[in-house]
């Protein structure tokens, strides 16, 4: 079996695709283990690697020396920023960890999202100090409606520049096989999937719901809470069918295949373009700084309007 090996700045859905291509692939009868990031904590347990937070005490030799010894089927990541947080600390020679990692994951798979995006949601991260939620409760707590975020354009540029350098990074150190675009993963999950994985299988063929579903009836649900607007209620047949499919996640967990549930969807673009205070100055902050570039394209509010639109359909209740 292949091992898949996830790269990231963070903040690209990473840890969303690396739980859900390990629940995928459990679905289908195969047995995969979800380590979570290499670089903050391993164990080896009974010759396969789980989850163990340990922070930086590992040194990147014994990381290496624990990839050769593992005998399970593993869905890994390696985030970029903790490449950055390490070498603050100490100097550290990765070359060895990354030929390593050539060699242990035949599928390397690199997270893209737009770049204002990616940037506009570490904003509202670096001020909820709060990287992803995992639950209803949790998004109601650290995103209250009405919440209010004025993001410093200062730390906005920094996260462009981020997104640049792990661009960089991971065309230097790595023979990237798939490239995974967040909004596809968003979108339509199954295709992506199917392409990385080469099975002919979705999450509807087992659980009777589709993960967009699970993720619409999450995110909705927690507006109901907090707005009390009734038409986001999901139909109760969609519960019991998400409820099942949690059961299966929740085995996981337990089963040490699993570190955490599948986090949940913190805010929409629509959210995003309320809850932030200095919406428009971050778009000619980001424009300012795309235009001097011929990678990434310039976002105007015709764009911004029409990714709205998109992204709604994905959370409008099928039963409205």
């Amino acid at each position: 079996m292949k091992n898949y090996l996830v790269l990231t700045p963070d903040g690209m859905g990473s840890t969303y695709l690396q739980r859900l291509l390990t629940v995928y692939l459990n679905l289908a009868g195969y047995d995969y283990t979800n380590t979570h990031e290499l670089l903050n904590g391993l164990d080896l347990v009974n010759g396969g690697l789980q989850k163990n937070f340990r922070g930086y005490d590992q040194s990147v030799e014994e990381i290496t020396e624990l990839l050769l010894l593992n005998k399970s089927n593993l869905v890994s990541r390696i985030a970029n920023y903790h490449v950055k947080s390490r070498l603050r600390k100490k100097t550290e020679n990765y070359f060895d960890l990354y030929r390593t990692c050539e060699t242990v994951f035949c599928e390397r798979i690199m997270c893209l999202r737009d770049p204002f995006e990616y940037a506009l949601s570490w904003g509202i991260r670096n001020l909820s100090k709060t990287l992803n939620v995992y639950s209803i409760q949790e998004r109601i707590a650290i995103h209250p409606e009405g919440k209010i975020y004025d993001i410093d354009p200062d730390y906005f540029v920094k996260k462009l520049k981020d997104y640049s350098n792990y661009m960089y990074w991971c065309e230097d150190n790595f023979k990237v096989t798939q490239i995974v675009n967040y909004t596809d993963l968003h979108t339509d999950p199954d295709p992506v999937l199917q392409k990385i994985t080469g099975l002919d299988f979705t999450f509807e063929d087992v659980a009777g719901i589709n993960i967009v579903d699970r993720n619409r009836i999450l995110y909705n649900t927690s507006v109901y809470i907090q707005t009390k607007d009734k038409s986001l209620v999901p139909d109760k047949a969609e519960v019991v069918k998400y409820l099942e499919l949690n059961k299966v996640i929740k085995s996981l967990i337990k089963s040490n295949k699993l570190t955490t549930d599948m986090p949940i969807k913190m805010n929409t673009l629509v959210d995003k373009s309320k809850k932030v205070k200095n919406f428009e100055t971050l778009v000619d902050t980001y424009n300012n700084w795309a235009k001097n570039r011929n990678d990434v394209e310039t976002v105007d509010w015709e764009k911004i309007t029409t990714r709205i639109s998109e992204e709604n359909k994905i959370y409008e209740p099928k039963n409205s």
